[in-house]
């Protein structure tokens, strides 16, 4: 992995310029054109402006270096003196002749970003002018030379979703197709561990052990058990799969592993970071078959406080795979089909556990979003029919906590051992966005029981909780997640503040997210004496980074790939009146969402408060680009916002 700057990093350095010393500045460049910006992130200091010479050397994106050089009508000036890191090394465009040759504009660029096109891979497709095209970069910009590279894939029309979508992904860097080496690689691998394979480690097959996911999950990668204890403690074992018995350092597939480093989730389809011979079959924990596994065992006392916890290599024979809805039912006291007395018994116990495990989580001073997902439904031919809210269960939360139980002892053992691993990190909010977070609230009527600034901790938790039941909760919960940091890998020690954890990582979705394989060489070296291994040779700050990106950059491509299906099925509804409320409010207009669909439109040139209520026209639809836009039904709108304390009763 390449090295990588560190965030927010400002620094002075000997060498006199008009009598003081240069100071530079380490940010992400916005690339505005003729101009741009280095996006801050060193709380209270402002971006700067650069422009001249010095921008034609790095693309929107890059990480740079700027040497910082007073102001100018009120402007912090800088100039970009070297790239650290490259954003992307894929650019997608419209194509464009240039005379003779052709080029590549990135889609709301000026001619100054453009590519040169120094060539066009076979198969890539025939050129014609306007089509999204994706290009390899070979060739980064310099003072004298713009950056240039290879066509490697016609796109087509922008103006179709599903060329859209491609672009999206090919933006990202995310590619559906595996190598060769890596499919080959998996071909060989068998379908089922053998009795051989598993010599030396624990055998659970006595234990009633079962896997609970959404009901159109295709890899089961956790499964759980839990026993009593006598006096009243329990045993809680959370199985994992073992995907680093199969995934080695420097074969192929891991060498793809590490460039995709998480899966993708997109409307009725998933593009794996491994292949489907893994993540589908061998590592897949299905029931009835045996599994190689990871187990975490946590020793809880009745009240649900963790006390002994160990790691162990098992093999596991999972009894059922349960689906939410189906462990719900089990929790309401409901009949579900082909579950044993022994196994009814287990689910209830572990919903007992997992309300404790709340309970503690929240005196120590995590914080409790009310967050609502969505699940968009496709018909035969892989288009969206609708998109409704997921349902919030109780048997979610029970997985949720169970699986941060284990990433936390998990995380806590290699630390203690001192064994080098991925950490998860979530930093303390920046006090000028709670201040800001706080007075917004306030102006909806949801207030906190104390300063957010001066403690933050109290001041969230009560903020949520006074949102609970309250007209604007679903607003407030969004509001409180955007004023918070993103959390983020780190091979450096630090806790989890949303999660109020000293020590945390994620060590449960191994077939999914490349830090929890790390994190299982890191538990398989130090069960085996070796705690540096799994790491020799490799820059792990720098991996840990690179997953970071990673991460954000599939979000980025699953929300897109959500909006977009939204806007498919709000396209056969232009004209309609929908129940809306402002999220958030810019210099282009408000935001509105549509609290069933989770759809957010524009209402251009609105001033409107957030949170404010109102029925919105939908006038307009861009499907291929996800967007769409209202006018408000003007009989809905107040002559004036009036917000006070909610004093409504609080939902259970």
């Amino acid at each position: 992995m390449r090295g990588r700057g560190r965030g927010g990093h400002q620094s002075r350095k000997g060498g006199d310029r008009g009598g003081g010393k240069e100071v530079f500045l380490e940010g992400k460049l916005q690339h505005k054109g003729r101009f741009g910006f280095l996006i801050s992130e060193v709380a209270g200091a402002a971006d700067a402006y650069i422009s001249g010479p010095s921008l034609s050397l790095a693309m929107d994106g890059d990480r740079v270096k700027v040497r910082l050089g007073g102001e100018r009508n009120g402007k912090r000036m800088g100039e970009i003196v070297s790239v650290i890191t490259r954003a992307r090394a894929t650019a997608i465009g419209f194509l464009r002749k240039a005379g003779k040759s052709w080029a590549v504009v990135p889609e709301g660029s000026d001619e100054s970003q453009a590519l040169v096109v120094l060539g066009f891979a076979p198969g890539a497709g025939s050129p014609e002018p306007g089509v999204l095209a994706a290009l390899k970069i070979e060739r980064w910009p310099t003072a004298n030379a713009p950056a240039g590279g290879t066509v490697t894939k016609i796109l087509g029309k922008a103006s179709e979703p599903a060329v859209r979508l491609s672009a999206v992904l090919a933006s990202k860097e995310i590619d559906a197709a595996f190598p060769d080496g890596a499919t080959r690689e998996a071909a060989a691998l068998g379908l089922d561990p053998t009795p051989e394979q598993w010599a030396g480690r624990k055998e659970l097959f006595h234990l009633p052990i079962f896997t609970i996911d959404g009901a159109d999950a295709k890899d089961f990668d956790d499964a759980v058990s839990l026993e009593e204890l006598p006096g009243g403690s329990w045993r809680l074992g959370v199985h994992i799969a073992a995907v680093a018995e199969y995934v080695k350092r420097g074969s192929a597939i891991d060498a793809e592993a590490v460039k995709r480093a998480t899966s993708v989730y997109l409307p009725g389809r998933v593009i794996p970071m491994l292949p489907p011979k893994l993540s589908d079959h061998l590592c897949s924990l299905r029931p009835d078959v045996p599994r190689l596994t990871v187990t975490c065992w946590l020793e809880l006392d009745r009240h649900g406080a963790p006390g002994r916890a160990e790691v162990q290599e098992t093999v596991i024979r999972s009894a059922r795979r349960f689906t939410y809805e189906e462990v719900q039912d089990l929790l309401d006291g409901k009949a579900v089909e082909r579950v044993s007395p022994e196994v009814k018994a287990v689910v209830l116990k572990m919903g007992t556990l997992a309300k404790m495990l709340t309970k503690a989580r929240m005196r120590r001073g995590a914080l409790d979003f009310m967050t609502t997902e969505y699940y968009v439904k496709m018909d035969e031919r892989g288009l969206p029919l609708l998109v409704q809210k997921r349902p919030r269960l109780d048997s979610h939360r029970l997985i949720e906590e169970f699986m941060v139980a284990a990433n936390e002892a998990v995380a806590r053992t290699l630390s203690k051992s001192k064994t080098p691993f991925m950490r998860r990190l979530h930093e303390t909010p920046d006090p000028a966005r709670l201040q800001a977070l706080q007075e917004e609230m306030g102006q909806l009527g949801i207030v906190a029981k104390t300063s957010l600034v001066a403690h933050p901790v109290e001041g969230l938790q009560s903020l949520l909780a006074a949102a609970v039941g309250h007209p604007f909760e679903e607003t407030a919960n969004i509001q409180v997640i955007r004023s918070l940091k993103q959390a983020r890998y780190s091979a450096e020690a630090g806790g989890h503040f949303g999660l109020a954890s000293k020590d945390y990582c994620h060590f449960t979705s191994p077939i999914r997210r490349y830090p929890d394989l790390v994190v299982h060489r890191a538990v398989k070296g130090l069960l085996k004496g070796d705690k540096t291994s799994h790491v020799r040779g490799i820059d792990l700050e720098g991996l840990a980074v690179h997953c970071s990106e990673r991460e954000r950059g599939a979000a980025e491509a699953e929300r897109k790939a959500v909006d977009m299906a939204r806007a498919a099925v709000l396209g056969r509804s232009v004209g309609q009146i929908f129940d809306g409320v402002v999220i958030n409010v810019t210099t282009a207009g408000a935001f509105v969402a549509l609290p069933e669909s989770g759809a957010v439109g524009l209402w251009r040139g609105s001033s409107a408060t957030i949170g404010q209520r109102l029925k919105v026209k939908l006038t307009g639809v861009d499907e291929a680009l996800g967007r769409i836009e209202f006018e408000p039904v003007k009989d809905s709108l107040p002559n004036q916002i009036r917000v006070t304390p909610w004093r409504g009763k609080r939902r259970r």
